[in-house]
C-alpha cells in the first residue's frame, strides 16, 4: 500500500496526509457528495465516482496511521468498499414542520393525564375520608351529646294561711276583734257602760260599720257563708307571662360536647376543621348532610373523571359480533354510574402534518417475497371419538323451554284526616247584695233617753214625755255578669285516593328443541364416530423482484386499533353484548356503587339509601281553665323502621298564673321539670324503636303549648335491609338481562341454520395489511392523521360537503405517500403477546377467530413490516426525511415526470399484476391449523404415510 501510494504521489502516506492540498481536496469532496444528496436538482452528477473517490482518499488516511495496514488484499477490499455515513440531521428544518407543535401536545397531553390522575387518587382519597368520617360520627356514643342540666326541685305546695281551715278560723278572730274594737268606742261615745243598752243592736251596728272584709255578721252564719265563698269563688286576677331569655344554640341543638375532640380520630378532625364545621357549634345531622352531599359530587366527579374501563372479549357468529365486558374492579372500579370525560383536544396548526419521522432505509437488496396459495384442506389428530356397542341406541334431546311472565302493579293511596277544635270560655260574674234595716223605738219618761247608731250616720233623740219611733230600712243590690264564649271547630280531611296501577305483563316463551341419535339396535357390530380436527394446506412460493430500497418498522400491538373498532361495533351489521357478570354481594353495595349497578342491570325500583337521620315530632297545646286548673297529658312517638331515638328536644311555651308554675315532662326514661325561664329542654335517648313514650303535667299555667322533636338514626339493620332489597332488584333484573341475552343469541344461530364463525380470511388479510399501513404511515411521517378534515357542514342545509382548499393540500399528501411506496409487496411477522402492555394479557390470550393468521394478528404484542420503496422514488422518501418535504419539495408531479404514476399501473398492482419476479427455489406446502372438525367416512383411525416427495400425508 505505501509503495502504491509512493508510486502515485511520490511520497509516503503520511506525507500526502499532511499536504495541505490533499486536506482541501478531501473536505471538497466530502461536501460535493451531500450536497448532491441533499439537493434534489443534483442528483444527476456521478456520485458513485464521487464516492469511490472519498473512499479511496479514506485508505490512504488508514495506511499513514496504521503501518500494518492493510494485511491482505481482502483486507483492503473490504476497507474500500465500506460503506459512507452521511450526516442525516443537519439542523435544516423546514419552517412550516409542525414538530414543534406536536412536541408541545405530547406535552400537554401527559400533563392532563398526569393531572387526571392526581385528580382521580385525590377524589378517591376525599371519598374514603368522607365515608370514614360519616360513619365515625355515626357511630358516637350518646353520651358525647351536649344536653340541658338538669336541676332538682322540691314539692311545691300552697301557704298554710290559704288552707280553707286555716281561712275560716282567721277570719273568725278578726270577727271578734272587730265586735270588741266596736263596743269599746260606743262605751266611750256615751260616757257610760251599756248596761240596759239593747247589745244585739250594739253589736249589729258593730258589725255593719266594720271594715269591708266584713260583708255579713259576724255570727255562727257569716263564718258559714264565707267558708262557702272561699271555696266556689274563681280566680280575681288575669294569667302573666314567663320571662325568656334568647337561648345559645350550642345549648339546644343537636351538637356534641366540647370533650368529643378526645375520641375523634386525627383524619375526621382534620376533615372537619377544613370545611369549617364544628360539631361543638352545629347540629350533627347537619354535618352529616354536608358531608354526604358532598360525597355525591365526588363520587360525580369521579365519575366523569374515571369512568368505568371494562375488559372486552370477542366472538363472531356469522355476521354478529358478540363482546363479553368483564368491568375493572381496580381503583373506581364498580363505583358509579359510568361517565367519562375525556381530554381535552390539542388543536395542531396547519392543514397538513409537517412533521417527519426519525426513519432511515434499512438498506438496498432484493426484495424476496413469500407468496402462497391455498391447496386443500385435509384432516389432522383426532378430535373426538363416539362409540355406540351393538344393539345400543343413544338419543340425546334437549329441550329448552323458557317462560318469563312479569306483572307489575304499582297502587298508591293516600288518606289525610285532620280534626282541631278550639273552645274557650270566660265568664266574669260580680253580684253584691246590701241589706240594712234600722228600728229604733225610744220611750222618754221624765227623763231623758239617747240611742245612737255607729257608722256613717249617729243620731240622737230627746223627750221629755211622750214617745218617738222611727224605723229605717235599705237594701241596695247589684249584679253584673260577663260572658265569652269562643268555640271554633275546624275538621278538615283530607280524602285523597291516588291511584296509579301500572300493569305491565310480558310473557316470552321460547322452545328450543335439539335432537341427537345414534341407533345401533339392528347393528351387527359395534361402530364409531371418529372426527377429525382440519388443517389448511398452503403452497408457498418465494419470488425476486428485483432490488429495492427497503424500510424496516416495528408496530406495537398492531391489532391495537383495529379491535377498538370491533368491540365498539362499527364494522358489524349487528352487535350482541352479553351482559357482565353480576357477583357483587349485598354487602359490597353501598351508597356510591348502587346507582352504577343499576344502570349496568337496568333495574327499576330500586330506592336509595335510607337517610342517616329523620326526625319525629308531636305536639299539645291547652288553656282556658282557671287558676287552680292544671293540665297533663300522655302520649307516643311513632319511631321508622330500622331507626333508634338518640336525641331528644322539648320545647314549652306558656302562660302562668304565678312564678312558681312549671312543667314537668317525660320523653323515653328521661325526665325533667321546666321551671320559669326554661324554653326548651335537650337529652339523650336510650336507643328506643318502634315507639317512643312522652307525658307532660303543668302547675299554675293558664296556657301551654309543647312541641317535641325526637332524632332518629339509621340503625345497621336498616342498612341490611336496603342492602337486600337493592341487591334482590338488581339480581333479578341481571337474569333477565342474561335471559334476553341467551334468547337472541340462540335466535341469531337458529336464523343462521349452520352457523359460519368469523370472517372471509382474504377480507382479514385486508384488514391487517390497511392496519399496519396506517402505522408504518404514522411511524414514517410521526403524527397520526388528527388534520385530516376535508370535509365540513354545509351552513344552508347541513350537508356535508369538501372543503376544496383543505382537500387540494391534503391530496397531494396522501397522494405521495400511496405511491412512494410498494405496498402490495409489503410483508410482514407478528410476535407474541408478552411484548404488548402487560394488563391487557389476559385480554389478548382471550381473542378468538377461526382464521388462525387473524388470530396471530390480534394476539400480537409487536409486529416487523417490511416495506420497500417504489423504484424511481429514492430520491424523493430521502428529500421528506431529510426536509420533510413532499414531492421533493415541489407541486404534484406532471405526467411527464418520472414520479408520475399512472392510475392504470396502481391499480394494476393492486390486482396483483404479475410483473418481472422470478421465482426462487422449489414451493414448499404450508399447513395451518384450524378451528374445523370433520367426521370420518369409516370408524377407522387415521393413518400417515410418505409420498415420493418426502411429504407426510394420509392414507386413503
Amino acid at each position: 500500500m505505501t509503495n502504491a501510494v509512493r508510486a502515485a504521489f511520490d511520497a509516503t502516506p503520511s506525507q500526502v496526509v499532511a499536504s495541505e492540498e490533499f486536506k482541501q481536496a478531501r473536505t471538497r469532496l466530502r461536501d460535493s457528495v451531500v450536497a448532491i444528496k441533499l439537493l434534489q436538482r443534483e442528483h444527476s452528477r456521478p456520485i458513485e465516482q464521487l464516492a469511490g473517490q472519498l473512499r479511496t482518499m479514506e485508505v490512504i488516511v488508514r495506511a499513514a496511521e496504521d503501518s500494518e495496514f492493510p494485511a491482505n488484499a481482502e483486507h483492503l477490499r473490504r476497507a474500500w468498499k465500506r460503506s459512507l455515513q452521511l450526516p442525516m440531521d443537519l439542523g435544516l428544518r423546514s419552517r412550516l414542520s409542525t414538530r414543534e407543535a406536536r412536541a408541545e401536545q405530547a406535552r400537554f397531553r401527559e400533563q392532563a393525564l398526569a393531572e387526571r390522575q392526581r385528580r382521580i387518587a385525590e377524589l378517591l382519597t376525599r371519598h374514603e375520608q368522607l365515608r370514614s368520617a360519616i360513619a365515625e360520627l355515626a357511630t358516637l356514643p350518646a353520651k358525647h351529646f351536649r344536653v340541658s342540666p338538669q336541676v332538682a326541685s322540691g314539692a311545691i305546695a300552697p301557704p298554710a294561711s290559704l288552707e280553707l281551715v286555716n281561712a275560716v278560723s282567721n277570719f273568725g278572730r278578726y270577727a271578734d276583734t272587730v265586735r270588741a274594737l266596736n263596743i269599746k268606742q260606743l262605751q266611750q261615745t256615751t260616757g257610760g257602760t251599756t248596761d240596759g243598752v239593747d247589745r244585739s243592736a250594739s253589736e249589729s251596728g258593730a258589725v255593719e260599720g266594720a271594715s269591708e272584709p266584713a260583708t255579713g255578721e259576724a255570727g255562727p252564719d257569716g263564718v258559714t257563708a264565707l267558708a262557702t265563698a272561699l271555696v266556689k269563688t274563681g280566680p280575681a286576677v288575669l294569667g302573666g307571662r314567663s320571662a325568656f331569655t334568647v337561648p345559645d344554640i350550642t345549648e339546644v341543638g343537636f351538637v356534641l360536647d366540647p370533650g368529643v375532640t378526645q375520641v375523634l380520630s386525627r383524619q375526621t378532625q382534620q376533615l372537619l376543621t377544613e370545611r369549617r364545621l364544628e360539631p361543638t357549634q352545629m347540629p350533627l345531622d347537619r354535618i352529616t348532610g354536608e358531608l354526604e352531599r358532598e360525597l355525591v359530587t365526588t363520587v360525580e366527579e369521579l365519575e366523569r373523571i374515571a369512568g368505568h374501563p371494562e375488559k372486552r372479549s370477542i366472538r363472531f357468529i356469522g355476521d354478529t359480533t358478540v363482546i363479553t365486558k368483564t368491568p375493572i374492579t381496580k381503583g373506581w372500579g364498580e363505583l358509579g354510574t359510568g361517565g367519562f370525560v375525556g381530554l381535552p383536544d390539542f388543536v395542531l396548526p396547519g392543514s397538513i402534518p409537517r412533521t417527519k419521522g426519525a426513519v432511515a432505509p434499512a438498506g438496498v437488496a432484493d426484495l424476496l417475497l413469500v407468496k402462497q396459495q391455498l391447496v386443500r384442506y385435509e384432516g389432522a389428530d383426532v378430535a373426538h371419538i363416539e362409540n355406540v356397542l351393538k344393539g345400543e341406541g343413544k338419543l340425546r334431546e334437549h329441550v329448552r323451554r323458557e317462560e318469563t311472565e312479569v306483572v307489575t302493579v304499582e297502587e298508591t293511596e293516600v288518606s289525610t284526616s285532620e280534626e282541631h277544635e278550639l273552645e274557650t270560655a270566660d265568664r266574669f260574674e260580680m253580684t253584691r247584695e246590701s241589706s240594712q234595716t234600722i228600728k229604733e223605738d225610744i220611750a222618754f219618761k221624765a227623763g231623758l233617753q239617747v240611742s245612737g247608731k255607729y257608722g256613717p250616720v249617729v243620731e240622737f233623740s230627746a223627750s221629755a214625755e211622750g214617745s218617738y219611733s222611727r224605723s229605717k230600712e235599705e237594701a241596695t243590690k247589684s249584679a253584673t255578669t260577663f260572658s265569652q264564649d269562643i268555640t271554633e271547630r275546624t275538621a278538615r280531611k283530607i280524602a285523597e285516593r291516588r291511584l296509579t296501577r301500572v300493569t305491565t305483563r310480558t310473557t316470552t316463551e321460547t322452545t328450543d328443541t335439539n335432537k341427537h341419535e345414534l341407533n345401533n339396535v339392528g347393528g351387527d357390530e359395534h361402530i364409531a364416530g371418529v372426527y377429525q380436527w382440519v388443517n389448511k394446506v398452503y403452497q408457498a412460493q418465494m419470488f425476486n423482484y428485483g432490488v429495492r430500497a427497503m424500510f424496516d418498522f416495528m408496530v406495537p400491538q398492531p391489532a391495537a386499533f383495529l379491535i377498538a373498532t370491533m368491540q365498539q361495533a362499527h364494522t358489524q351489521a349487528t352487535t350482541l353484548t352479553k351482559p357482565a357478570a353480576f357477583t357483587l354481594t349485598p354487602t359490597q353495595i353501598n351508597e356510591s356503587n348502587y346507582a352504577y349497578w343499576v344502570k349496568v342491570t337496568e333495574a327499576t325500583g330500586v330506592e336509595p339509601p335510607p337517610e342517616l337521620y329523620r326526625t319525629k315530632s308531636a305536639e299539645f297545646k291547652a288553656g282556658g281553665g282557671e287558676e287552680k286548673q292544671n293540665y297533663n297529658h300522655a302520649g307516643q312517638i311513632t319511631i321508622d323502621e330500622g331507626y333508634r331515638a338518640v336525641y331528644g328536644s322539648v320545647g314549652a311555651l306558656r302562660n302562668i298564673w304565678k312564678d312558681d308554675a312549671t312543667v314537668d315532662l317525660v320523653l323515653g326514661r328521661r325526665t325533667h321539670r321546666m321551671r320559669e325561664g326554661d324554653w326548651r329542654w335537650t337529652t339523650t335517648l336510650d336507643d328506643e324503636r318502634d315507639s317512643i313514650p312522652y307525658a307532660l303535667d303543668t302547675f299554675h299555667c293558664s296556657q301551654v303549648a309543647v312541641a317535641i322533636e325526637v332524632k332518629t338514626q339509621r340503625t345497621s339493620r336498616a342498612m341490611d335491609k336496603w342492602r337486600l332489597d337493592t341487591h334482590a332488584k338488581l339480581t333479578e333484573a341481571h337474569q333477565r338481562q342474561v335471559a334476553d341475552y341467551e334468547e337472541k343469541l340462540a335466535q341469531l344461530e337458529l336464523e343462521s341454520g349452520v352457523a359460519i364463525r368469523g370472517r372471509n380470511p382474504a377480507a382479514n388479510q385486508a384488514l391487517i395489511r390497511a392496519e399496519l399501513k396506517k402505522n408504518c404511515i404514522s411511524i414514517i411521517t410521526d403524527q397520526h392523521f388528527d388534520l385530516f378534515d376535508a370535509i365540513n357542514t354545509s351552513p344552508t342545509n347541513g350537508l356535508p360537503q369538501i372543503d376544496v382548499s383543505e382537500a387540494e393540500i391534503e391530496g397531494s399528501y396522501v397522494r405521495f405517500f400511496e405511491q412512494a411506496f410498494e405496498w402490495e409487496h409489503m410483508s410482514w411477522v407478528t410476535y407474541p403477546y408478552f411484548w404488548g402492555q402487560k394488563s391487557q394479557w389476559d385480554e389478548a390470550i382471550g381473542y378468538a377467530d377461526p382464521d388462525p393468521l387473524f388470530e396471530e394478528f390480534l394476539k400480537a404484542g409487536y409486529c416487523r413490516v417490511t416495506v420497500p420503496a417504489r423504484l424511481g422514488f429514492e430520491g424523493a422518501i430521502d428529500h421528506f426525511l431529510t426536509f420533510g418535504e413532499i414531492w421533493n419539495g415541489g407541486p404534484l408531479p406532471p405526467i411527464s415526470s418520472p414520479l408520475y404514476l399512472p392510475i392504470a399501473d396502481e391499480l394494476a398492482e393492486r390486482l396483483d399484476r404479475p410483473g418481472d419476479e422470478v421465482p426462487q427455489g422449489n414451493p414448499w406446502p404450508v399447513r395451518v391449523p384450524t378451528s374445523l372438525v370433520k367426521l370420518r367416512a369409516d370408524d377407522k383411525l387415521p393413518r400417515w404415510k410418505q409420498n415420493d416427495d418426502g411429504e407426510w400425508v394420509e392414507e386413503d
